[in-house]
């Protein structure tokens, strides 16, 4: 079995574990004795813990190499996931919610790395699909959460825990098939400087980019929790309904990524289809918040599902393209760009909401993704001129 299969597989798993925090984030704020301004900061907080890991990895990375250091992370965010399910107070929760960022950002950066690395033929197909899986993964964490939410909502957090080591002992058992390929281990030969880990910056083009995935993948983020709190707070979904927008919103994803795989082997350029999908977030979040119905409100799920759904693997694709001398710093750069975002929005969404109610706070998403376009084609103008 190729190394990619098994990734692929992680990666579903991976995806139903990111979602069981805002699935059962109404649970968790019972259980821990948390209101949404603290929740909004544990969120924030969590990644303060991430830049850590983002510093780290250059050094680690070139002496450990990306498949150790998955592993490393793949064991971490297990320890983290199982620790939030033991939690009951805002202290544990906290400790175990950094914990899981930390270390299992170490997973999320290499295990990318390690897929291009392992087969880099296939990676306009790879990168695409390893997106498409996150995304049908998603839609069955939907529908898990709805069967464990509820007093028993700990038990997802130990069931996928349990998972994510039994994945842990797998790669370690591919270790001397992974030998195989020299570039997935130590990197000690690699030259330069700590700075020039983060060179891509000194790059004005990349700079108008790299703020384009902060704002965009930080709304991302906030969307698989704030819009549930929205549904079931103020417009009083059930348990069984706030599991199925998020369903929606994973099916909404997973048919944008379809279209990704052919297009991505068909186009150069996937510049316009980053446009289309920025503006059309704008319009489903601003329908969220306007929406005066459960129906409308499940439309606008759909929508917000599918102009996530291929935004992330076109902008990787781009990032191959357009940066290719550096894997390694690209994968770093995009896996911290989440980090930016996520450090401070879900804050000030927590403020706003308590100031203005949660519609208020929904808002600031909108605002966010007009802030993204205009970041994006402030990118293309840049590149543009430099040509």
């Amino acid at each position: 079995m190729h190394i990619r299969v098994l990734l692929f597989v992680m990666i579903g798993i991976t995806a139903i574990g990111s979602n069981l925090f805002g699935g059962l984030s109404a649970e968790i704020q019972q259980a821990c004795s948390l209101n949404l301004s603290q929740l909004s900061a544990l969120m924030s907080l969590s990644q303060v813990g991430t830049l850590i890991s983002f510093m780290l990895l250059p050094f680690l990375v070139k002496r450990l190499g990306p498949y150790l250091l998955m592993i490393v992370g793949i064991l971490g965010a297990a320890l983290g996931l199982l620790g939030m399910g033991l939690s009951r107070s805002a202290l544990s929760l906290t400790v175990f919610f950094l914990v899981q960022a930390w270390l299992g950002y170490f997973y999320g950066t290499n295990s990318f790395s390690v897929l291009v690395l392992s087969d880099p033929e296939r990676k306009k197909t790879n990168i695409p699909l390893m997106h498409l899986i996150w995304s049908l993964a998603s839609i069955v964490a939907g529908f898990y959460i709805s069967l464990v939410k509820g007093e028993r909502w700990y038990l997802g957090y130990y069931q996928v825990a349990g998972v994510y080591l039994v994945m842990c002992i797998i790669f370690v058992a591919y270790i001397p098939r992974a030998k195989k390929m020299p570039q997935l281990f130590s990197n000690k030969g690699v030259s330069g400087s700590f700075l020039q880990s983060f060179s891509l910056l000194r790059q004005k083009s990349f700079r108008f980019f790299f703020l384009y995935l902060i704002l965009f993948n930080a709304v991302e983020y906030c969307c698989t929790v704030y819009p549930l709190l929205y549904l079931q707070q103020n417009r009083g979904a059930s348990a069984t309904q706030v599991g199925f927008s998020l369903s929606l919103l994973f099916a909404g994803s997973t048919a944008s990524r379809f279209l990704v795989i052919p297009l991505a082997n068909r186009a150069k350029n996937p510049l316009p289809l980053l446009l289309s999908l920025t503006i059309l977030g704008i319009f489903s979040a601003a329908l969220l918040v306007a929406a005066p119905t459960l129906f409308l409100a499940f439309v606008a799920m759909v929508l917000l599902g599918f102009s996530f759904g291929a935004l992330n693997p076109a902008a990787q694709l781009l990032e191959v393209h357009t940066w290719p001398h550096d894997m390694t710093q690209i994968a770093n750069m995009h896996s911290v760009s989440m980090v930016f975002g996520r450090l401070t929005l879900p804050a000030l969404i927590g403020v706003v909401s308590l100031r203005y109610t949660l519609r208020g706070g929904l808002l600031v998403l909108v605002f966010s993704m007009a802030i993204a376009l205009a970041s994006l084609l402030l990118f293309i103008r840049s590149t543009s001129r430099s040509c």
